[in-house]
């Protein structure tokens, strides 16, 4: 009779697992679309359904939690009947590591969505699948990404962790978060119409505005973001959601806050970020770092401060090599040295990577306006300041 029974619980538990992996299977379509920006939560559903629909190539992997209680979820893709995985190169790809950039979380979700599509399909990604092993987290601020994409926001905010700071010094910790006044999702500037102002409608968009030039008659005064003073200190919107910058609270070459603007309190103060470590560190065949932020067009690789030189000379040999071909494959990106291209950081992620486990690490900036598509007139007024209201 056991027997019977414990069969029926087998048959029920198979069953139910086959209804659930369905119904998820159905939710997130596979493969993936990318019409839309993910949410933090369909992320983490669009890498269990990777994850399900091919099962042989991939493991879904909870890497640690956040300071909110969210899962940071990794993708590991690798063809076990090749090797395993920790035999292999090992690929590390993130993204989103500051919580408004939400394209590089797009790109990471793209990335695994392309290598397992076309596996068995194109042979250059079945050579590569079949060569390496990759890991990807598709959503680094995972606290972040959540709020810029459910609360309102400017163009800036939730960039940092959701560490409570007293940004402005008063004894109290975001008291003073953003205000969506008019309940659109954006936090925007405020303005006035006043004949004699210093800016004017956009002629073909009247939500932007246009600082006037010498000569031209204004009818707008900027008054400042919107938002109330909820403290009543005569200023708004200025302690939101603390600033700690999930690029540098890391591990190398770490310097205060009253060096380095958002470095915490000491390096991994951040839970997610020292659960990441701990995964790198775990996957010793990890040899080269890929971290997608947002703007610039640029391949930058390290070190991120020049007291970080001169690196090795045949690792600086297999940068160029990986940096001017990065240039060749996307064209209008550039291949740059962060301190001495861009500006120096402390505290940065490929900077740890590479010191702490010899990774080569790029950050690939995403997005060039330059080489974007714009319209003749639109071209022109790049030059003028202009704001979304």
């Amino acid at each position: 009779m056991k027997k019977y029974i414990s069969k029926y619980i087998f048959l029920y538990l198979l069953l139910s697992a086959f209804f659930v992996g369905n119904a998820i299977a159905q939710k997130t379509q596979i493969p993936l679309r990318f019409d839309k920006y993910y949410t933090y939560g369909e992320i983490v559903e669009a890498v269990k359904a990777l994850n399900m629909a091919y099962p042989d190539l991939t493991k879904a992997v909870l890497v640690g939690k956040s300071e909110e209680n969210r899962e940071i979820w990794a993708l590991e893709i690798n063809n076990p009947k090749t090797g395993k995985a920790e035999e292999k190169p090992g690929v590390y790809v993130d993204a989103n590591i500051h919580g408004n950039e939400i394209q590089a979380g797009e790109v990471a979700l793209y990335f695994a969505d392309y290598l397992l599509k076309n596996y068995g399909k194109l042979k250059d990604v079945t050579d590569v699948v079949d060569r390496n092993a990759y890991y990807i987290i598709p959503v680094v601020n995972v606290d972040g990404r959540y709020h810029f994409m459910t609360d309102g926001n400017s163009m800036n905010s939730n960039r940092s962790l959701r560490i409570s700071r007293d940004d402005d010094k008063d004894g109290s910790f975001d008291e003073d978060m953003y205000d969506d006044l008019n309940g659109d999702g954006n936090i925007t500037q405020m303005r006035k119409k006043v004949e004699g102002g210093n800016y004017k409608l956009d002629a073909e968009d009247a939500r932007i505005m246009v600082r006037i030039k010498d000569g031209e008659k204004g009818n707008y005064v900027l008054l400042g973001q919107e938002g109330i003073d909820n403290d009543n200190d005569g200023k708004i919107n200025e302690d939101t959601e603390g600033f700690v910058d999930p690029n540098r609270n890391w591990g190398s070459n770490w310097q205060p806050n009253y060096v380095q603007r958002g470095a915490g309190d000491f390096p991994f103060s951040a839970v997610g970020l020292k659960s990441i470590a701990d995964y790198i560190g775990k996957h010793e065949n990890i040899i080269i770092i890929y971290a997608f932020h947002n703007n610039g067009g640029m391949y930058l690789r390290g070190p991120s401060t020049k007291e970080g030189e001169p690196l090795n000379a045949a690792d600086i040999a297999v940068y160029d090599v990986l940096g001017k071909n990065a240039e060749k494959i996307v064209p209008g990106y550039r291949y740059l040295v962060s301190w001495k291209d861009l500006y120096a950081t402390y505290g940065d992620f490929t900077d740890f990577t590479y010191d702490a486990f010899g990774a080569y690490g790029f950050v690939g900036e995403l997005f060039q306006r330059e080489t974007e598509t714009y319209t003749k007139e639109a071209k022109k007024e790049q030059g003028e300041e202009r704001f979304y209201l």
